[in-house]
């Protein structure tokens, strides 16, 4: 099993843009997680990208290892985190022994994963009644000028190559799995200050527009500017609307 060759190559050409560009989870999240791990407890960053969910993991306090399969991605992590330990690997082979992590985290990346496999994983690595925390900074498409750029941006790339996380019933995902408890979703707003050059390399980062050939994404992002300079409360800083959506549910001793 392999990464998706749309996500391989539109991460790895961005690596240095993703890191330091996407945003970081609400706090309230973040702390949100902490609660969910025994004292001393081992949580693992699964598929942890630049680090960005493991570094405020571990500012909270917490004893966390980083598992990322593409190089470059693991690169940028390990300049802004040398002391985390790090390995590369799958969600649906985690090089991890069974039955020792606290809390297995996942920022930002379950929807590429294989679900049935990365779930049977999470189920080995984590201990009787440990944790699986998944977590995704969504942007907000009630916005207007949100929703005119992610419509601009699926007509021009022809659409995701995977399904939104918002699309997807996580709770039924979990639950045809068996071994995890029900899940639960916690929702937090977050903010991001920005402005419209800082719109532009979030788009930069986003694995299938990084992933086009120099020309359309050249083109794509010159549309993207000029539909931002359309609206005229994007002058100078601003922000740009996300919330930051917990999903959590506990490893079981037997099927569900």
């Amino acid at each position: 099993m392999t990464v998706n060759p749309v996500a391989a190559g539109g991460f790895s050409s961005s690596a240095s843009t993703y890191a330091r560009i996407r945003p970081t989870y609400a706090r309230p999240a973040i702390g949100a997680i902490k609660e969910l791990v025994p004292r001393g407890g081992l949580v693992v960053d699964l598929a942890a990208g630049t680090g960005i969910l493991t570094g405020q993991l571990v500012r909270a306090g917490l004893d966390v290892r980083a598992v990322e399969p593409l190089g470059a991605m693991a690169r940028q992590l390990r300049l802004g985190l040398p002391r985390v330990p790090l390995a590369l690997g799958l969600a649906e082979a985690v090089p991890i022994a069974s039955g020792v992590v606290d809390l297995l985290a996942v920022g930002q990346a379950f929807h590429w994963f294989d679900a049935a496999a990365a779930l049977a994983e999470a189920a080995r690595v984590l201990r009787l009644d440990g944790v699986l925390a998944i977590v995704f900074n969504a942007r907000d498409a009630s916005t207007p000028w949100v929703d005119e750029l992610t419509r601009l941006v699926e007509d021009r790339t022809g659409g995701r190559p995977y399904d939104d996380h918002r699309e997807v019933p996580w709770a039924d995902v979990v639950a045809v799995a068996g071994r995890f408890s029900e899940l639960d979703v916690r929702r937090y707003p977050n903010p991001v200050p920005t402005d419209v050059d800082g719109v532009i390399d979030r788009l930069r980062s986003t694995s299938f527009v990084a992933a086009l050939p120099d020309g359309p994404r050249e083109s794509l992002l010159g549309e993207a500017r000029d539909l931002l300079a359309a609206h005229p409360e994007l002058t100078g800083g601003f922000d740009y609307p996300h919330e930051t959506v917990l999903y959590t549910c506990r490893r079981l001793s037997t099927p569900s």
